[in-house]
């Protein structure tokens, strides 16, 4: 049986990328929790688990990075589109979407606020 000999100059870039994984994995992870942590603070009561609150908030980023930042519609949605989107596929109050867009603009995917 061959075994294959690493060298250190393929050593490196791996470790190099193993290590980066590890070093972004809990910062997502952090990302969750504070989202979740302001949707729960707020007053608009939006009674379901919080792990479906969490993958609300990421499909929230999905449709908000499909929207230009310019004005420009990249699809057609706008932040009325996707208050819709979530009042009729996770059956929220228009407050519970504004809440869970809030959220998810400020802690998931601030990349989607304009300037």
């Amino acid at each position: 049986m061959e075994f294959m000999h690493v060298t250190p100059r393929i050593a490196a870039p791996l470790l190099a990328a193993v290590a980066s994984a590890l070093a972004v994995a809990p910062a997502a992870h952090a990302d969750d929790a504070s989202y979740l942590a302001q949707v729960n603070a707020s007053p608009v009561a939006i009674p379901i688990a919080d792990d479906v609150k969490v993958s609300s908030g990421h499909y929230v980023c999905a449709l908000l990075r499909m929207y230009g930042h310019t004005g420009t519609y990249r699809s057609g949605l706008s932040p009325g589109d996707v208050v819709r989107q979530l009042t009729n596929t996770f059956h929220y109050s228009p407050e519970a979407a504004d809440v869970q867009i809030a959220a998810a603009q400020s802690e998931l995917c601030p990349e989607t606020l304009r300037p």
